[in-house]
């Protein structure tokens, strides 16, 4: 839900930012990507998987060479499965997901123009991290949730710096409404603030009643990110 509001709430600012840069006649910019993002220090020693996931931005160039903007991401580090007999009913599934997601604002810094524009970007927003488990039937004809509940999250703030690169692999001829397409690579190293949260393995069935043994650490984290960002 809770993911949901602040997902809810960067579609709103985008909306607000894009209608007043259209106005403005200001550039904007768009992009999608996919995300591997491995925990670092004491985040590295809790968790033993790399996070992967989406991540999104919209950022307006008021001025040449600086973009400002919003975006976010979210992605899985962890999973694991229980198949639960009950009586009377199907068999179920039991799958408890560890998330995380950001929300982030961000200033690039992209000083050259021409086919290939490197850039150095920093970010500062919140890691929410939660543990979600859902039940689901195993009838291969419909795979229906049963339940599914929230059980343990948590908030963090972080900064964080890095820089990457836009390719171009289309550019449309002069006074064309269409917009440029690049491929975006970049790598950012986040600096995250403590934060309790759930791995692979913290909760336990005891007597139908889950017993949880969360872990406390900061939330570093280094992000490789790969996609596709349109300029118009």
């Amino acid at each position: 839900m809770k993911t949901t509001r602040m997902a809810l709430l960067l579609a709103l600012m985008v909306t607000t930012l894009a209608g007043s840069a259209h106005a403005e006649g200001i550039d904007q910019e768009a992009g999608i990507r996919f995300l591997v993002a491995t925990p670092q220090g004491e985040f590295d020693d809790n968790i033993d998987n790399p996070g992967f996931g989406l991540a999104l931005h919209y950022g307006v160039r008021p001025l040449r060479p600086l973009t400002l903007g919003i975006g976010g991401d979210v992605m899985i580090y962890g999973s694991e499965s229980t198949r639960m007999e009950l009586p009377l009913v199907d068999d179920f599934d039991l799958t408890t997901t560890n998330n995380l997601a950001d929300f982030f604002c961000f200033a690039q810094y992209r000083p050259f123009d021409g086919p290939v524009q490197p850039y150095g970007e920093a970010r500062v927003g919140y890691h929410y991290l939660w543990t979600e488990s859902k039940l689901e039937d195993n009838d291969w004809w419909d795979d229906d949730d049963v339940a599914r509940e929230t059980n343990y999250d948590d908030f963090a703030t972080f900064w964080s710096v890095g820089g990457g690169v836009l390719v171009r692999v289309y550019e449309p001829a002069k006074r064309s409404s269409k917009p440029s397409v690049w491929l975006d690579f970049k790598v950012t190293y986040a600096q995250g603030a403590e934060a309790e949260y759930l791995t692979e393995g913290d909760v336990d069935i005891v007597d139908n009643v889950p017993v949880y043994s969360p872990s406390t650490s900061e939330t570093d984290l280094t992000k490789f990110e790969f996609g596709v960002a349109l300029t118009f």
